[in-house]
C-alpha cells in the first residue's frame, strides 16, 4: 500500500505541494484540510479586480523551474500577458482552481484518492501504535469541528490569515468602525460613499486597501499611517534574469558571524547591479526623499524610464538569501535580517508601477494623504467615529479605521503530550529543520511533518512569495516519495 498524505491548507502553496506529490509513485491518497474550495486561499482567492500580484507573471508559477506556468496558461486563455506583467490576483485563483483539478484527474487515472475535508485543522499528533505492516508512522490529524483524519506524512502549507493589530488600536478590538483587516475587500466596497478612512500601514496590504477603498470616485479620503510613513519601492518587473547577475557563490560563502558582512554583502549587490547597469550607480536608481509623495513620485519616474536596474537582480538576491541563511540558526538568521530590513520591505516587496500611478493620481487629488508619523491619540465618538490627533496638528474626525499592518505568520506549537498545534497554543515553538521537517527540538527524532511557504518562515526568510513554497514543495516531494 502507499502512502496517505494530509495536506493542511488549500491555497497556492498547498496546490503548488499537490501537483509535485499526487502523480508520484507510491501515493495512495491525499487528503486536503481546508475551509475553502482548493486553490482559493487568503492571497489568490479575491475576486477584486483592483488587487494586482505584487510579482510578475514569470515568478508566480507553481513550479520553479523553466517557463511559468501562469504565463502558459494566460496566453492559451487569450490573455494579453507577458512574463513582466503584474496581473489581477483573482487570474492566479483561477489558474491554481484549474491546475489542481487537472492534478485531481491525473491522480485519479493512477489510482491516487483525493479527498477534501472542510474544515480547519488544529492539532498534528503522532499515534502511539506504529503501523507495522507498512512500516511506518501514522498521524492523526484533528479538525475544529471534531472530526479526526489519519495519514503517513503531514505537509503544513498554510497562509497568512491573523491579522496583526498595532498596539495602539488593540484595546478597541471588537469597535464596530474598526476594520481589523482589509481583506475581503468587499467590507471596504461597503463603507459608505464620502467615508473618511484613517488606514494603518503603508506596505502592500495598505496599499492594496488604500486603492479599493478610492476607486470608482466613491468620494473617500483615506489618510495613510505608520512609524515612518515609508512606502515600498516601486517596480515595473520582478523576474528572473536570462543570465546570472549575481555572485551567488561568494554570497553563500559568507560567513554571517563575521563583523565585515554587512560591509561585504552590499559589495556583491553592488557588484551585481554595475555588471548590469556598468553606467549606473545606485544613487542614480533610488530617491532618497524625505517626503514619502515625493519619493513615490520619483521613484515611478525612475521605474518607468528605465533607470531602475536594481529590480532585475531582486528574484535571483531572494533565491539566494534563503538559501544562504536557511542553515543558520533562529538568532543569527534574525539579528542578519533584522539589520538589513529596510532595503528587504523597500524593495524585495516593491510595489508594481501601476499601483504606484494611481496612488500618485489620489494624493495628487487630495485624496490620500501619507502621515510619516502614528497618531498621538486615538479616541472612539460617541456617536461613532473616531477623534485622532497627531503630535503636529489639531484633532481630526475620521469615520472608520482600517488595520493594514500585516499578518502573524503561522506559529507551529508542541504541547508537553507530544501534539503539535497549528495555533501557537502548544507553548513550545516547534524547530523546522533544514530538509523542512517540523520537530519538537533540534535534537528530536524526525518527523514526517512538513512546513512549506509560510509556514516555514522559522527556517526560510523570505516566504510571501510563492517562488518560495514552490521550492519547497519540489524539495519535500523529493524527500517524501524517495525517503
Amino acid at each position: 500500500m502507499g502512502k496517505d498524505v494530509i495536506i493542511i491548507g488549500g491555497g497556492a502553496n498547498a496546490v503548488t505541494a499537490y501537483t509535485r506529490i499526487a502523480t508520484a509513485p507510491g501515493i495512495s491518497s491525499v487528503t486536503f484540510v481546508a475551509p475553502h474550495p482548493i486553490g482559493l486561499g487568503g492571497a489568490f482567492g479575491t475576486t477584486d479586480p483592483e488587487l494586482l500580484c505584487n510579482t510578475s507573471v514569470d515568478v508566480t508559477s507553481l513550479d520553479p523551474e523553466g517557463p511559468s506556468g501562469l504565463l502558459t496558461y494566460l496566453t492559451a486563455r487569450g490573455w494579453p500577458a507577458t512574463r513582466d506583467d503584474f496581473v489581477p490576483r483573482y487570474l492566479v485563483g483561477q489558474f491554481c482552481r484549474e491546475r489542481f483539478r487537472e492534478a485531481r484527474a491525473t491522480a485519479q487515472a493512477r489510482g491516487t484518492a483525493t479527498h477534501h475535508l472542510t474544515a480547519r485543522a488544529e492539532t498534528v499528533r503522532r499515534d502511539e501504535d506504529r503501523d507495522e505492516d507498512r512500516d511506518e508512522d501514522r498521524y492523526t490529524v484533528r479538525l475544529d469541528d471534531g472530526r479526526e483524519v489519519t495519514g503517513s506524512d503531514v505537509l503544513i502549507c498554510l497562509g497568512l490569515e491573523r491579522p496583526r493589530l498595532p498596539d495602539q488600536l488593540r484595546r478597541h478590538r471588537g469597535h464596530p468602525d474598526l476594520l481589523p483587516s482589509p481583506y475581503p475587500s468587499r467590507r471596504l466596497r461597503e463603507l459608505p460613499a464620502g467615508a473618511r478612512v484613517l488606514l494603518y500601514g503603508t506596505k502592500l496590504s495598505a496599499i492594496d486597501a488604500a486603492l479599493v477603498l478610492l476607486a470608482e470616485d466613491s468620494g473617500r479620503s483615506v489618510v495613510m499611517t505608520s512609524p515612518s510613513g515609508a512606502l515600498p519601492a516601486v517596480r515595473t518587473r520582478l523576474c528572473r534574469p536570462d543570465k546570472a547577475l549575481l555572485d551567488t557563490a561568494r554570497l553563500l560563502d559568507l560567513d554571517p558571524h563575521s563583523p565585515h558582512l554587512d560591509t561585504r554583502l552590499a559589495r556583491i549587490l553592488l557588484g551585481a547591479l554595475s555588471r548590469h547597469a556598468p553606467r549606473r550607480g545606485i544613487r542614480r536608481q533610488t530617491s532618497t526623499a524625505a517626503d514619502p509623495a515625493e519619493r513615490l513620485a520619483e521613484e515611478l519616474r525612475l521605474a518607468t524610464t528605465g533607470a531602475a536596474a536594481w529590480q532585475d537582480v531582486i528574484a535571483e538576491t531572494i533565491d539566494t538569501i534563503n538559501e544562504w541563511a536557511s542553515p543558520w540558526d533562529r538568532r543569527t538568521r534574525a539579528d542578519v535580517l533584522a539589520r538589513h530590513r529596510e532595503p528587504i520591505t523597500r524593495y524585495i516587496s516593491a510595489i508594481p508601477a501601476a499601483n504606484a500611478r494611481r496612488l500618485a493620481a489620489h494624493h495628487a487629488t487630495g485624496a490620500l494623504e501619507v502621515a510619516a508619523t502614528l497618531p498621538r491619540d486615538v479616541r472612539p465618538r460617541p456617536d461613532g467615529g473616531w477623534l485622532v490627533r497627531w503630535d503636529d496638528g489639531p484633532e481630526r474626525h475620521v469615520d472608520r479605521i482600517v488595520c493594514a499592518t500585516g499578518y502573524h505568520a503561522p506559529r507551529l506549537s508542541w504541547d508537553s503530550g507530544g501534539r503539535l498545534h497549528l495555533d501557537g497554543a502548544g507553548g513550545t515553538d516547534a524547530h523546522i529543520t533544514e530538509d523542512l521537517r517540523v520537530t519538537p527540538g533540534p535534537a528530536a527524532r524526525p518527523e514526517r511533518i512538513w512546513a512549506i511557504g509560510a509556514a516555514a518562515h522559522r527556517r526560510t526568510p523570505i516566504v510571501n512569495y510563492l517562488r518560495t513554497a514552490a521550492i519547497h514543495a519540489r524539495e519535500v516531494a523529493a524527500r517524501l516519495t524517495h525517503p
